[in-house]
């Protein structure tokens, strides 16, 4: 795949070497040289001196061939700006932009501009681990609307079937690892001792789900 970067910072550093390692083509766009140093020696990809919204810098970054685009810097504006000249001149089929403003974010991703708030999700990540620590939260949705959350089931849970663990429209539990093995689960499947769950939560029912899986 290959994928175009503006923003040279920690978080555009380490998704650039991260993809990097991973086999993709990848071209980092910072309008300062120095940035560059960030990335990890194990980048392979192209580095492009510039402003991340200049049509000429981004043709030279290849985004008239890219699959993906991220605009990660610092700058609310200049995410958003990149990410609409990605989409609607390039036509670029992934585009996300990181924006701060948590009400910024919400707007532009209902004009259909995929964002990134590490407000909100920083917020929702510290809410978690404060109000509800036994549940172990891995993704989330969204603006933090829906979570998946990791549990290990007790000897109070064991011989209970996942239908226990479904309610419509709250919670569902989407695989179930065992021994090693994951497998999705029926609604009858009967858990055991030690097998850990994989649960999607809407927000305001983590505490009901907590209440009833608690040991």
């Amino acid at each position: 795949m290959r994928v175009v970067i503006v923003g040279c910072g920690r978080v555009g550093a380490t998704l650039a070497t991260d993809l990097s390692v991973q086999g993709h083509n990848v071209a980092v766009i910072d309008q300062d040289p120095k940035a560059f140093v960030r990335l990890g020696k194990a980048y392979k990809g192209t580095r492009v001196e510039g402003i991340g919204f200049d049509r000429e810098v981004l043709v030279e970054a290849g985004i008239e061939r890219a699959d993906a685009f991220a605009s990660v810097t610092s700058g609310d504006n200049t995410n958003v700006i990149s990410a609409m000249i990605a989409r609607n001149i390039f036509r670029v089929p992934k585009i996300v932009a990181r924006i701060a403003d948590p009400l910024r974010a919400e707007i532009y991703r209902r004009l259909g501009i995929p964002t990134i708030s590490p407000t909100v999700w920083g917020a929702n990540e510290i809410r978690e681990l404060l109000i509800h620590a036994d549940l172990s939260s891995r993704l989330t949705f969204g603006s933090g609307e829906v979570e998946l959350v990791q549990l290990r089931i007790s000897t109070r849970l064991a011989r209970h079937t996942v239908a226990s663990l479904t309610s419509p429209s709250r919670f569902s539990v989407v695989s179930i690892t065992r021994d090693g093995r994951a497998f999705i689960p029926a609604s009858g499947t009967q858990l055991e001792v030690d097998d850990v769950l994989y649960v999607a939560v809407e927000a305001g029912s983590m505490s009901k789900l907590e209440e009833m899986t608690r040991p």
